[in-house]
């Protein structure tokens, strides 16, 4: 059977990794601009078998109608879409993710989430120093904040809650430009919520990515205390257990394309800090073992490595042809 791929377009252009993967494995494809007003129309209208989706991250109320649109595609309409809502629902959302790691019992750092004033400033007021704070959205560390007094962490507060709701400004981070902080980002304000973290102290921090059934992992080193966005690599051979942990959780979710990062410790012991159904894929390989690049199979019980470039097209091979494996078997 002939496949057609639907390509949802947001405002950024990632979504063009998808039309050169779809072109690369001679996939048929449309494009949709999923924030377009007529966009149920397009869908309606469209032959595609499934849709390949890339929600934005950068403003909370964009992702927040691409995951509404989501719904109502693929929950209301039942249109295949890959990576598949259970895996959106978490992507770009700490607050999800904690909770799904909560509810699994898969080990992660204590991460309280306060939609209260009174709780939160309870909570300021009695915590052991550093405390880590995050926004709901945002890649890397940009939107991270190691807090290592009351004083400031009383001051987020108040940012984010106001005096009142209606007065609450938000914590917001500035734009910078050649290293310069130019102006404050009010379209990223982080309001009405506050999510604290408890602090590790982080040797590195490992991403291990599943792809279908391929397995990846490398090592993100540490740049003035943060392991994301650092863009420090360590190109390592990923600890085994890291590798049985990830694929417990892939199967306890359904998940079938995520990166999952995970602290390791100063005293050796690992927690799950995110997980990200669609991440930061810049280069061919996503690891290298000895300066070989491959990936890990899962094959008699085991991990096993195979040579070769699997990650062009920023993993998005990987995905469709996951993807359309996937089709193919519902015909």
């Amino acid at each position: 059977m002939a496949i057609k791929l639907g390509i949802l377009k947001g405002f950024k252009p990632n979504w063009k990794l998808y039309a050169s993967a779809c072109e690369e494995l001679n996939v048929k494809y449309e494009i949709i601009d999923f924030f377009a007003s007529n966009w149920l129309e397009s869908i309606k209208k469209s032959d595609c078998n499934g849709f390949l989706v890339r929600p934005p991250c950068s403003y909370q109320e964009r992702l927040n109608i691409y995951k509404e649109r989501l719904y109502f595609l693929n929950k209301v309409l039942k249109k295949p879409i890959y990576p598949s809502f259970n895996e959106i629902f978490l992507y770009e959302n700490k607050r999800n993710v904690a909770t799904w790691l909560k509810i699994h019992d898969f080990p992660h750092p204590e991460t309280r989430i306060f939609t209260k004033k009174d709780e939160a400033l309870d909570f300021i007021n009695n915590a052991v120093y550093p405390v880590v704070f995050k926004t709901n959205t945002g890649a890397g560390s940009e939107r991270v904040n190691i807090i290592k007094s009351r004083f400031f962490s009383r001051v987020i507060v108040e940012l984010i809650f106001g005096i009142r709701p209606e007065f609450a400004f938000g914590n917001t981070n500035f734009v910078k430009k050649l290293g310069l902080k130019i102006f404050p980002n009010i379209g990223e304000a982080q309001r009405h919520y506050l999510i604290a973290q408890d602090f590790k102290d982080i040797k590195w921090e490992w991403r291990i990515i599943k792809v279908g059934k391929s397995y990846f992992g490398h090592q993100k080193l540490s740049k003035n205390g943060f392991c994301s966005g650092s863009d420090l690599v360590g190109w390592v051979e990923p600890p085994k257990e890291l590798l049985f942990l990830a694929k417990k959780i892939c199967e306890t979710g359904q998940f079938n394309s995520m990166a999952i990062d995970i602290f390791e410790t100063t005293d050796g012991q690992y927690y799950v800090n995110e997980l990200q159904s669609l991440f930061g894929s810049y280069v061919e390989s996503q690891m290298y073992i000895n300066n070989i690049p491959g990936r890990f199979v899962f094959k008699n019980n085991d991990f096993v490595f195979e040579e070769g470039i699997f990650n062009r097209h920023g993993s998005n091979l990987l995905r469709i042809e996951d993807f359309i494996e996937k089709l193919q078997k519902q015909v």
